[in-house]
């Protein structure tokens, strides 16, 4: 059973001033828990905190809880707790003697405590986020972990502070095959794009945006679009001018014979309608 932070303290595991103190070695990631990917990404922001807190730059106290072997779990503050160690490898975190044994060098982090369940500490990190978004894939992973939790999709907006459409966005993602998530992770297709792809589409919606993609590649584009889905567009005042001409035309025959097997139409008319379809063909 983990201590509560009342007997850390007792225990000279916590320290207490203003602000309760871990010592760095004692800082915990819990396996599992963080919702970031790992990869060169990840790492080149770490290296960019590490240089911000080594400048001088100051960072939020990271939260934490009490872990049962002992130090504590980090809830918010993976980053920051990296940095943190980095900077601690290179020598260049500053480290205090201990009062005991001035041999020992010691480097305590500011912590508060997390109140909350478990579905609560993943809410926390979905929230919070330092300053670098989570990837769409890494919100996923959160949304879907609170709906194991049984929230609902109204739950987790109201608590991230989304809108229910965002959220059930998002999820259509992290359900979606691989194939998708690989074209979302590189960066081919958008969140939006893919969602709405995956809607319609289902498991057949990776095989439909490699093809866009290729097509897209073919014209020099990088990423699918829902532009470049669609192909070009039609200005509005095209559309408008061929449907003018198309009902003056129709207009014209409202006098005509059933009977009759043939029927004479205005050249103008004509000429109107061809002009108009002419200059609504997509550029």
């Amino acid at each position: 059973m983990a201590k509560s932070f009342k007997q850390m303290i007792k225990d000279g595991e916590v320290r207490r001033a203003d602000a309760m103190k871990v010592q760095l070695e004692d800082l915990h990631e819990e396996p599992g828990f963080n919702l970031r990917t790992e990869g060169e990404a990840l790492e080149a922001s770490i290296s960019s905190l590490a240089e911000f807190v080594a400048a001088g730059g100051q960072i939020p106290p990271l939260e934490v809880r009490p872990r049962a072997e002992g130090g504590v779990w980090l809830v918010d503050g993976h980053r920051r707790r990296r940095a943190l160690l980095k900077l601690d490898a290179e020598g260049r975190l500053p480290r205090t003697p201990n009062k005991e044994r001035i041999e020992v060098l010691e480097a305590w982090v500011p912590v508060i405590a997390f109140e909350g369940s478990d579905a609560d500490r993943v809410a926390r990190i979905i929230t919070s986020q330092e300053n670098e978004k989570l990837s769409p894939l890494e919100l996923a992973e959160g949304y879907k972990r609170l709906r194991v939790f049984g929230w609902s999709v109204e739950q987790i907006a109201v608590k991230v502070g989304k809108t229910r459409q965002h959220v059930e966005q998002v999820l259509t993602i992290g359900n979606a095959n691989t194939d998708v998530h690989n074209l979302v992770a590189a960066g081919h297709v958008s969140a939006t794009t893919a969602a709405q792809v995956v809607r319609e589409h289902g498991d057949g919606a990776g095989k439909v945006l490699g093809a866009e993609l290729e097509k897209a590649q073919a014209s020099g584009k990088k990423r699918v679009t829902a532009g470049s889905m669609k192909g070009p567009s039609i200005p509005k005042p095209r559309l408008e001018a061929v449907h003018t001409a198309s009902r003056n035309l129709i207009a014209s025959l409202d006098s005509i014979d059933e009977d009759s097997r043939s029927l004479t139409i205005p050249t103008a008319l004509v000429l109107q309608l061809r002009e108009a379809l002419d200059g609504a063909k997509p550029r």
